[in-house]
């Protein structure tokens, strides 16, 4: 097979292994067998544009994703951290620092908390 067929291979193995989803699991999202996932990992199998974005959807990325081998491989996002940094960004600078320091005390209170169930 091709370089870029090995590359894709690769970059579908990192993605899915960043997220860590089995090989099975990911082939379970995607719809496809795990006995061809595995040979388009290993580069052995060219997909196509079809079970590419089967794929890209069940790892949660843009079909393009695949295609950036020159870029890291992404983090799985956390929806929770992106919901609170959108309220973060819908508030003055004073407001964040406020909020900045509530999670400084809760997190001291967290650590008191934590001292005292040990004890």
């Amino acid at each position: 097979m091709s370089d870029i067929t090995a590359q894709l291979g690769q970059r579908i193995r990192e993605l899915r292994c960043a997220r860590h989803m089995s090989q099975e699991e990911l082939s379970f999202k995607s719809g496809i067998s795990a006995a061809h996932l595995g040979q388009i990992e290993r580069g052995l199998k060219s997909p196509t544009i079809h079970t590419i974005g089967k794929i890209a959807t069940a790892l949660g990325v843009p079909s393009a994703m695949l295609f950036s081998l020159d870029q890291p491989t992404p983090l799985p996002q956390n929806t929770t951290i992106e919901k609170i940094v959108a309220q973060l960004n819908s508030m003055s600078e004073p407001e964040q620092q406020d909020i900045l320091r509530i999670i400084r005390i809760f997190k001291g209170y967290q650590r008191k908390s934590d001292r005292k169930i040990d004890s």
